[in-house]
């Protein structure tokens, strides 16, 4: 089995994959307050809970925008995986960590290893000339080429940021979560927040689409990931046909299948 991190500003989520199936998911709070016995215990909880052998584990890869994190977690997981195993771990954005991707952008250090990630499975998924929107804690959107090339995004508050953002900075508007809403004109404070979110985002993506199909002069397919797509993905359905929750982790999955082949490891 492979255990595959994908660690981001707010969550870490965890992927727990036999062969190319994903069996199990977990999420934990992304907190650089956690030690590494911390982490280590969250993690054999969530074995524990879910009655999963950690000895079955054969390989481990660990993505990150949050690079004091990844340090915590591959000590973590050194305090319950063998040495065999964890000598073997794949960091991303190590020397030795091989990403199957050509980088097209100005400074190719910049892009994160997250929009990397995605970028490779969902070529991998559905081919190139992709748009992949990322709900994250900032809404990103990634554009592949023809042949699987990055070719660079957008990158946009996220819905959550903004969310706080109206709360911390006004007096009277109280923090919400947002969901799914109908009217767009709000009867009540909350709904007018909501609304503004809610349909502000949507229309935030489906004009993004618009733009940059109109500067690729080409028509592309249209892809949703992240922790808050399931609430946006129905109505997006005339400019988004596949939403992939799991293709961050799917992502980590096809890079470590990359690395393990022989012709890397020699």
């Amino acid at each position: 089995m492979l255990l595959t991190f994908d660690i981001g500003n707010t969550n870490i989520v965890i992927g727990l994959f036999d062969d190319d199936k994903l069996i199990k998911k977990w999420r934990l709070p992304s907190s650089t307050k956690k030690s590494a016995d911390d982490y280590a215990v969250d993690l054999i909880e969530l074995f524990l809970t879910d009655k999963i052998d950690c000895l079955k584990i054969s390989g481990c890869i660990i993505g990150s925008v949050v690079p004091v994190l990844i340090g915590l977690i591959n000590e973590a997981v050194k305090k319950f995986l063998p040495e065999e195993i964890t000598k073997k771990i794949l960091i991303l954005g190590e020397d030795k960590t091989h990403l199957p991707i050509e980088i097209k952008i100005k400074n190719k250090n910049e892009v994160g290893h997250d929009r990397l990630i995605n970028s490779i499975a969902g070529f991998k998924k559905f081919g190139g000339n992709l748009i992949i929107v990322d709900f994250g804690t900032a809404t990103t959107f990634d554009v592949v080429g023809e042949g699987g090339e990055y070719l660079g995004g957008v990158i946009a508050p996220g819905i959550n940021l903004s969310l706080k953002a109206l709360h911390d900075a006004t007096a009277q508007l109280p923090r919400i979560s947002v969901k799914q809403q109908k009217n767009v004109i709000g009867t009540t404070t909350i709904e007018a927040m909501n609304s503004g979110v809610y349909f502000g985002y949507i229309s935030l993506i489906e004009g993004m689409i618009e733009r940059i199909e109109k500067e690729l002069n080409h028509k592309t397919t249209h892809i949703i990931t992240g922790g808050l797509a399931e609430i946006f993905k129905d109505a997006l359905t005339n400019s988004v046909k596949h939403h992939e929750p799991d293709l961050t982790l799917e992502g980590l999955r096809i890079i470590h299948e990359e690395n393990s082949k022989p012709s890397l490891r020699a």
